[in-house]
């Protein structure tokens, strides 16, 4: 089982730039449970990058699974589980993460806010939680509802929510799947 940390769209690295085609994230308020998966990994050419290697960009992936470094206060977040697993022709992650006390948040959006990048916007409106997605992030499903204009897309979910779930596409997905190289370290040495 290899770990798998970085942002929703992981990490742009030295040696390339690895993406994802979707995004899936879940909250339960009720039970403090956080999932988040990364569907088709894979590896491109960074701008102007002279030196891309496939090779590399595996061995960084490789690299991020092996540290054990948390990646928020473990006194708030605890970090459950994380893995790299093959879904079909593609390479996928998932995080597991348990808030610890969700009721200790000022509020839902709060908690959310706190588990995304700034470029993230949750805020708290008519107590319903509403997120403002970063550029290009189109909505693929949600258990709230779903808003999109030609530059925004928006998600709400009433007040009684406790359960907060939402698919997106990432803009900057592609390349070349990191999927072979997983099957061959998962095989083994021959």
């Amino acid at each position: 089982m290899l770990v798998i940390i970085g942002s929703a769209a992981l990490s742009v690295l030295l040696t390339g730039c690895l993406t994802v085609s979707q995004y899936k994230f879940s909250f339960d308020f009720q039970t403090g449970e956080v999932r988040r998966e990364y569907y088709d990994i894979a590896s491109k050419p960074a701008p102007d990058e002279k030196d891309y290697s496939i090779e590399k960009d595996w061995a960084a992936l490789k690299q991020l699974a092996e540290e054990k470094k948390a990646e928020f206060d473990p006194d708030v977040v605890e970090d459950i589980s994380r893995e790299l697993f093959a879904e079909g022709s593609v390479l996928s992650g998932r995080k597991l993460h348990k808030i610890k006390c969700p009721k200790c948040f000022p509020s839902k959006a709060a908690i959310l806010s706190y588990l995304h990048e700034k470029d993230w916007r949750f805020e708290l409106v008519h107590d319903e939680v509403m997120l403002i997605l970063p550029a290009g992030k189109k909505v693929v499903s949600t258990n709230g509802q779903s808003v999109a204009t030609a530059g925004n897309s928006v998600i709400v979910w009433p007040r009684e929510s406790s359960k907060f779930e939402y698919v997106v596409s990432e803009p900057f997905s592609g390349g070349t799947s990191l999927l072979p190289y997983y099957l061959k370290q998962r095989a083994g040495p021959k």
